[in-house]
């Protein structure tokens, strides 16, 4: 398949997880790939791997927002998909109780911050560029908020409403805007792993494979898919949406 054959693909949150499975499966399509990342080491070596662009930084900076998107404009002229990927999701931002200021403003920044700074950077070249699609990594958090995840959950609930918003104000420019809302995946966000033992994990895919009526984890090229779908012109017709893509987690 070429279905990204000529496009230029920003993706943040690059280096890892989600980030990378579409990273993959988009260039594998005939995507160009511009990857940021805070995760310097990492990133050069899927950069190096995928023949992409790099740019090492914090997504939640206005900075590397407009430094990404002139690395686009200067080395390929245009830019057709942004997916704003970055997120994280601390262990110890639990209930409004027990999270404190600095984690809050953290995860507002990473997750929702970012997609408004990339978006606001990026808009302007797509215009340039004839339109094109955003993606943004949601959550089933923020259609039914998870407990002890309070920042997290309102976040995404954040995601949906904005991408909502870049869908109305941005239509009649051919930009589309969808997000992806997954549940349970094959490993917790990487800022969470780092905080839990071994048996926290073992005991989290076992409640997945109670609860979710699949009986299973997504894996990252699963949800990869979803968001090549929504960026690809097979959903020309799709925006504002938000993909539950979760094995029928939220039914359950």
């Amino acid at each position: 398949m070429s279905r990204f054959s000529g496009r230029v693909v920003l993706i943040t949150g690059g280096a890892s997880g989600l980030g990378l499975a579409t990273a993959r499966l988009l260039r594998a399509e005939g995507a160009s790939l511009a990857l940021v990342d805070w995760d310097a080491a990492t990133l050069g070596k899927v950069a190096e791997e995928l023949d992409a662009l790099r740019l090492p930084g914090d997504a939640s900076q206005a900075g590397t927002a407009a430094a990404a998107v002139e690395m686009a404009r200067s080395t390929f002229g245009r830019l057709d998909v942004l997916f704003n990927n970055a997120g994280i999701d601390p262990l110890r931002a639990r209930s409004v109780l027990e999270t404190e200021e600095s984690d809050w403003d953290r995860v507002l920044d990473v997750n929702v911050k970012s997609a408004y700074l990339f978006a606001r950077a990026a808009i302007p070249l797509m215009r340039e560029s004839g339109g094109g699609a955003i993606v943004n990594t949601a959550s089933i958090a923020g259609l039914k908020a998870a407990g002890d995840e309070a920042a997290y959950s309102v976040s995404k609930a954040a995601m949906i409403s904005l991408t909502q918003s870049l869908a109305v104000d941005f239509a009649r420019d051919g930009i589309r805007c969808n997000c992806v809302c997954p549940g349970f995946m094959e490993m917790v966000m990487t800022d969470r792993r780092r905080d839990l033992t071994d048996e926290q994990v073992a005991a989290r895919y076992a409640y997945a494979g109670a609860h979710v009526p699949l009986g299973r984890q997504g894996t990252y090229e699963e949800v990869a898919r979803c968001v090549a779908f929504l960026a690809s012109d097979e959903a020309s017709y799709v925006t504002g949406a938000a993909l539950v893509v979760d094995g029928g987690m939220l039914l359950a």
